[in-house]
């Protein structure tokens, strides 16, 4: 008994270190996001997880109490990174500048979270979306995006700077079309090394003709 004992004081301290562990949510998470992306949702158990976390199973209960929890955590932090805040630099640049920054900024959140991307689209595929978890923020981000954009491609138009065929809801669908092209080939062609400062230099031509030396001043990026 007193073997027993002191097996299960040992089991308990072990357990309290590794729970205190700083990094162990980390892992997990990182370990949970390979796994869900992989396997889908369904296909994944919290025992793969805790293997490929090399943690132990009562660890990742104690960080989250569910699976569906657990991949609540791993939409969160994959959230991170999705919003694209130019506010302060913004005031310095007029709308032709403003309208190219949004446009690197985008590609250049493509080409760096390329992954995360895959793991979003990975999980519509799937069907394993279904609530608004995922899509509800996500949708919200691009609908700013696109608001954003529209309403500067239209102050750019009234002050004869921008291209004027064509409303500016209809330029500014044709660019998300043009920019969610590129995010297609990174993430199925695999793309990833997709030549970014050309394209913004093809876009800016689109868009501004004579006036694309009016964006001059945001540099396209590395």
């Amino acid at each position: 008994m007193a073997a027993v004992s002191k097996m299960n004081t040992a089991e308990q301290r072990a357990g309290s270190a590794e729970m205190r562990a700083p990094d162990s949510r980390d892992e997990i998470l990182k370990a949970a996001i390979k796994l869900f992306a992989n396997r889908g949702f369904h296909e994944t158990s919290m025992a793969e997880v805790a293997r490929a976390a090399n943690v132990s199973k009562a660890l990742i209960f104690w960080h989250f109490k569910t699976k569906e929890d657990l991949f609540m955590a791993v939409l969160n932090r994959l959230l991170e990174p999705y919003v694209i805040d130019f506010a302060e630099e913004a005031g310095a640049l007029d709308e032709v500048a403003q309208v190219m920054r949004l446009v690197e900024l985008y590609l250049m959140f493509v080409r760096d979270n390329a992954s995360s991307i895959r793991f979003f689209v990975a999980q519509l595929l799937r069907g394993e979306l279904a609530s608004d978890a995922l899509t509800g923020p996500v949708m919200q981000l691009y609908e700013g995006f696109r608001a954003l954009l529209m309403d500067l491609i239209g102050r750019a138009q009234a002050k004869e700077l921008c291209l004027r065929d064509f409303p500016a809801p209809a330029v500014t669908r044709m660019l998300l079309s043009m920019l969610n092209g590129i995010l297609i080939g990174m993430l199925f062609a695999h793309d990833e090394s997709a030549d970014v400062a050309s394209a913004i230099a093809m876009i800016r031509q689109w868009l501004f003709g004579g006036n694309a030396g009016a964006a001059a001043g945001a540099p396209p990026a590395p």
